[in-house]
């Protein structure tokens, strides 16, 4: 099976209707092919499109070992931040990133020269962190209560 082949495949036939491929995997042990969309839908809407894309994905049948579930879903509100390009895009969003050694939620005030600068409240005091992209083991965006 060539999932990069069903990936763009998915993505065309997504963004033909107007919704935007997050994420196609396929998990081998538990026999399912997960899509993630970057959309927010409602519950109805998830479902219409699940419904679409099994259909859909019948196309594949032969290229897919075995019987799968397909799980469609949507990406949520605390989706991954995977690269620096989203990263980016995420500048002044509310955001939480781990390292090795440290956590840390804040608004991302900018992004330079491989470092994240975010600013955060402790003890109601300003503060801002500088933390190096390249030891952030994982960075999403987060919800603040």
């Amino acid at each position: 099976m060539d999932l990069k082949v069903i990936e763009n495949d998915l993505k065309a036939y997504l963004e033909s209707k107007n919704l935007h491929l997050f994420e196609l995997k396929y998990h081998k042990s538990e026999q399912t092919l997960s899509i993630l969309l970057d959309d927010k839908l409602d519950m109805d809407k998830l479902e219409e499109i699940s419904t679409d894309l099994s259909d859909y994905m019948d196309k594949y049948e032969n290229d897919i070992e075995g019987n799968y579930i397909l799980d469609v879903s949507t990406v949520g509100a605390e989706r991954p931040i995977r690269n620096e390009e989203e990263l980016m895009k995420a500048l002044g969003e509310y955001i939480y990133v781990k390292t090795k050694d440290d956590e840390q939620y804040g608004y991302l005030k900018k992004y330079e020269n491989g470092v994240l600068s975010l600013d955060y409240k402790e003890k109601n005091l300003d503060r801002t962190k500088n933390i190096e992209y390249s030891k952030v083991k994982k960075v999403r965006y987060a919800v603040k209560f």
